[in-house]
């Protein structure tokens, strides 16, 4: 009876061990500061929205700021790029109160961005869209055979966005991944 005891108390202890370090927070990566938010009320119909919800799209989010030289004002953009290689850019132009107190902070750099979008096995995902393994801002592209994978421009490491693994080229860190979560008044991507 006392072997049975002792085994159930190791198998609680090793259940609760696994449980506790397989935490999300665990896999967000605290490398760059990250904190965007997009409004579902202001920008509906984004691709943003319904990469996040259907597995297998991807899209690049990144901001680009631009100046309107007879206004003489600069306005914000929040560009949104499909992985599907037909959809043409999305340039979702920041004019609101609410959207123009937010300090985006998109990873590493705001004008390379993020990858957001939904894996087929777990759910909604996104990742800084720089190389983890460069020293530099070196923007992954999507990779023209296969459009769940991005590959770095500089070291030629192709990832899997399914997972954020490297599946060509040397050994090295996953993709840097930031939690991601939708609700009725936008969708939230921070760390």
């Amino acid at each position: 009876m006392k072997r049975v005891v002792c085994l159930l108390s190791l198998v609680a202890l090793l259940m609760t061990m696994l449980t506790t370090s397989c935490k999300e927070d665990d896999v967000v990566s605290h490398r760059y500061p990250c904190r965007f938010y997009f409004y579902y009320q202001m920008h509906p119909t984004s691709l943003v929205f319904s990469a996040y919800r259907s597995p297998g799209n991807y899209v690049y989010v990144y901001q680009k700021m631009e100046n309107d030289p007879e206004r003489g004002v600069v306005f914000r953009y929040i560009c949104v790029q499909s992985n599907d290689g037909k959809t043409p850019l999305e340039r979702n132009r920041i004019e609101t109160q609410v959207e123009s107190n937010v300090p985006y902070v998109l990873g590493a750099n705001n004008e390379i961005g993020l990858i957001i979008g939904c894996t087929n096995f777990n759910g909604p995902v996104a990742y800084d869209r720089i190389c983890p393994n460069c020293t530099g801002y070196f923007p992954l592209t999507w990779v023209a055979t296969n459009r769940q994978r991005v590959e770095c421009s500089n070291c030629k490491r192709i990832y899997e966005l399914e997972t954020g693994a490297i599946v060509e080229g040397n050994g090295g860190d996953a993709l840097l991944r930031y939690k991601v979560s939708l609700d009725e008044v936008r969708l939230s991507v921070g760390n």
